[in-house]
């Protein structure tokens, strides 16, 4: 669907149900490049389930009226405009990689509407190699090679997934085509200077979920334990045998993990 916020037109998928404010509500908020696409096997669980869905395409980025917002701060703000725009009550957020920058703030700087945060495969911060950052900016091929590369555990090398006949490495490819190479390099750099992570994550006070890929080559151990160490108390499950793709690469697994915290932290019936 396409509404307004700040007088530009943004676009969400809804998990093939109409929207519907007053339902309990999940936002869905992919990494960087990435775009409603990223959740579709999500999206539809929870839909169906009395839920209402959202899986954003933030400013700039597939069918968002843009341009591309140049910091994490600006995306937590936005977060929260596309709520009240939209009069929604009770929000669980599932973000996953640049996402969860982004939900951290918006949960740490508006927290009376938050009832769960679910953040998968990130860290305290996002810091990039700046050869990722010039090749995003200058050689956008090589950088959606690079980031395809190390997003990915085996089976998506192998071209193996869930949905028979489809790669999920192709489909990334297709995707971050479509915000390649400004929205690319804005995110990239948005993720590199942000420096609030730690006051972000020790202000959240609703129930968090982290999600931990084992395989993880774009948010390592070290990264995660700095997160999981400064939020108030989280469900934390490490999925050995994942890269950072890991709503892609085990979408059951992952599924059942936000099935069973959302229906506890965020009801709705």
């Amino acid at each position: 669907m396409y509404f307004d916020v700040n007088g530009k037109q943004v676009f969400a998928t809804t998990g093939g149900k109409p929207f519907d404010a007053a339902k309990k509500t999940v936002i869905f908020l992919a990494g960087s490049a990435l775009d409603h696409t990223f959740w579709g096997l999500h999206a539809r669980f929870f839909a169906f389930r009395n839920y209402s869905v959202l899986c954003l395409d933030t400013p700039g980025h597939t069918h968002s009226e843009g341009p591309a917002l140049a910091s994490i701060e600006e995306l937590g703000d936005w977060v929260n405009d596309v709520v009240e725009s939209l009069g929604i009550s009770d929000v669980s957020i599932v973000a996953h990689s640049q996402g969860c920058l982004t939900a951290m703030e918006y949960a740490s700087r508006y927290p009376d509407k938050m009832r769960s945060l679910t953040l998968i495969c990130s860290g305290l911060a996002t810091p990039v190699n700046d050869y990722l950052l010039n090749a995003a900016a200058e050689k956008p091929a090589a950088a959606v090679d690079m980031m395809i590369s190390w997003g990915f555990g085996g089976a998506g090398h192998l071209h193996q997934g869930p949905i028979p006949g489809n790669s999920m490495a192709v489909g990334g490819y297709k995707t971050m085509w479509r915000n390649a190479p400004n929205e690319l390099a804005v995110d990239l750099n948005a993720c590199n200077n942000y420096q609030n992570g730690k006051t972000a994550a020790t202000a959240i006070t609703c129930p968090t979920q982290v999600l931990i890929a084992g395989k993880d080559r774009m948010a390592p151990a070290k990264a995660t334990a700095a997160l999981v160490e400064h939020l108030q108390d989280p469900q934390v499950t490490r999925i050995a045998d994942s890269g950072h793709m890991l709503p892609l690469e085990v979408p059951n697994q992952c599924r059942a993990l936000l099935r069973d915290f959302i229906f506890s932290n965020n009801p709705s019936l």
